[in-house]
């Protein structure tokens, strides 16, 4: 292939690329513009969810000393006999209610109970009397943080919202390759560059890439609003590109996982199909459980009992000092107990934590599985020995959901979160901006040139009477 058309091919490559940018862009403008400003404030979800449900979450602080968890849960078990509550939370705050989950019962197992017409019981840690009860679904105040999420997660459509997010994520993935390309300095124009190939006076040497393409990291003070959108939609898209790659992918990870699944285990040995093959047996399992298993749920059964040698009361207690053990013995150390549950049909007590190595506190995260009647330690899993693509798909997911650190680093990654959110929605409405620009632009040229050619017509008419 000859210089002249390499530089030919490039050229209209990146025309192809440029009206693939421009039309995929405004299909996606409204989707990002929602999924950047609501995910802004779903960085501060918890905060933010706090303030709104503030009747529910503060409590006033008092200098005596809180129930123990194991007794709050048998105020809420008492309170609620016909819902199942098999797991507890590990700590307690001082100024803030203690609360318990209903179960989410799926399959089979779903018919044989009541569904609950509340996700969570909020509980006085000091007196363990029950402040109330939350329904998510519900479209009140309390919830305002839950409908964001569900704006951001889905439309607020189900199952249809979001399956047009996981396109519009996939269609957003792909842009982001293209709209990299693009930033690269324009190719010479083939026959300017075989003029001065032929030229008697010898060419100037051409500047370096890099310098050339310098520009298109840079936002230009004094310019009109034109250059300040073009470049505002250039320069974040390269200074977050990987970030915003990182979450657009994601995003096809939790909306498009027939996508997502075949090209992570294609690229990174991801191994989430077979753990969804795991998963779904161990459904069947727990829908082949009857009434008296399940009701044993809801009370932490009689195996949990002053008996067993792991009860309810030593449960927590018993299994972070396990999980320290087993957490020294690997060279870790646990850095915080995430939450504890019981497993009926296992008689087991589960717990999740996270080790100075793990990469989130979510999928991510370490547990440690222990038989109630024995005291054994069954299965302890660290976060941290993940295979490379579970890994890698644990950083993506955490990454996105700002699961990750603790303390005054996680409160810095929430701000830098909030802020790529704003930049989704910035980059959908300056590309926006600027193809209405452009596109009024082409206009003009149009009616320009239908102009010309009437003039020519007529003057051809007028030349071919005379």
């Amino acid at each position: 292939m000859t210089s002249l058309s390499l530089s030919s091919f490039v050229l209209n490559m990146r025309r192809i690329c440029l009206w693939i940018h421009r039309y995929t862009g405004l299909v996606m403008a409204g989707f990002l513009i929602i999924a950047g400003l609501t995910g802004s404030l779903l960085a501060f979800h918890d905060e933010l969810d706090d303030v709104f449900n503030h009747q529910l979450v503060q409590i006033e602080r008092q200098d005596t000393p809180q129930l123990p968890i194991a007794g709050l849960h048998d105020k809420v078990v008492a309170a609620y006999p016909e819902y199942n509550f098999s797991s507890m939370p590990t700590s307690l705050e001082a100024d803030k209610s203690a609360v318990f989950s209903v179960d989410r019962v799926r399959g089979q197992s779903a018919k044989n109970q009541p569904k609950a017409p509340f996700q969570e019981v909020y509980v006085n840690p000091y007196n363990g009397d029950i402040v109330g009860t939350r329904d998510k679904d519900e479209w009140a105040w309390r919830n305002t943080m839950w409908k964001v999420f569900w704006l951001h997660r889905d439309l607020l459509l189900g199952d249809i919202g979001k399956l047009l997010l996981g396109v519009i994520a996939l269609i957003w993935t792909i842009n982001c390759f293209i709209g990299f390309y693009l930033t690269f300095p324009r190719a010479v124009n083939g026959k300017k560059a075989l003029q001065k190939t032929v030229s008697k006076t010898a060419p100037k040497k051409r500047t370096s890439f890099i310098k050339r393409w310098l520009p298109a990291w840079k936002i230009r003070r004094k310019t009109n609003t034109f250059k300040l959108n073009y470049d505002l939609h250039h320069a974040f898209g390269l200074w977050l590109w990987l970030m915003l790659f990182v979450i657009a992918w994601s995003s096809v990870g939790f909306n498009l996982k027939s996508v997502y699944q075949p090209v992570m285990q294609a690229v990174v040995g991801f191994e989430g199909r077979e753990a969804k093959g795991r998963e779904k047996n161990q459904a069947k399992t727990a829908d082949k459980s009857n009434v008296q298993a399940m009701s044993a749920v809801a009370s932490i059964s009689t195996e949990t009992g002053s008996d067993a040698f792991v009860n309810k009361a030593n449960s927590i207690a018993y299994l972070r000092k396990q999980a320290h053990i087993a957490a020294q013995k690997n060279g870790v150390t646990v850095q915080q107990p995430l939450g504890i549950r019981w497993l009926s049909e296992e008689g087991q007590w589960q717990m999740r934590f996270k080790t100075d190595k793990d990469v989130g506190t979510h999928g991510g995260a370490s547990s440690i599985t222990v038989h109630a009647a024995a005291g054994k330690v069954e299965k302890v899993n660290f976060g941290y020995q993940s295979t490379f693509g579970n890994k890698i798909d644990q950083w993506l997911s955490t990454l996105h959901m700002g699961h990750i650190s603790h303390g005054i680093n996680h409160l810095l990654y929430q701000i830098f979160l909030a802020m790529i959110g704003l930049t989704v929605a910035i980059l959908s409405a300056t590309g926006f901006y600027l193809w209405a620009k452009g596109h009024q632009s082409r206009l003009k040229q149009r009616q320009k040139l239908t102009v010309k050619n009437d003039f020519s017509k007529r003057l051809f008419k007028t030349t071919m009477k005379n």
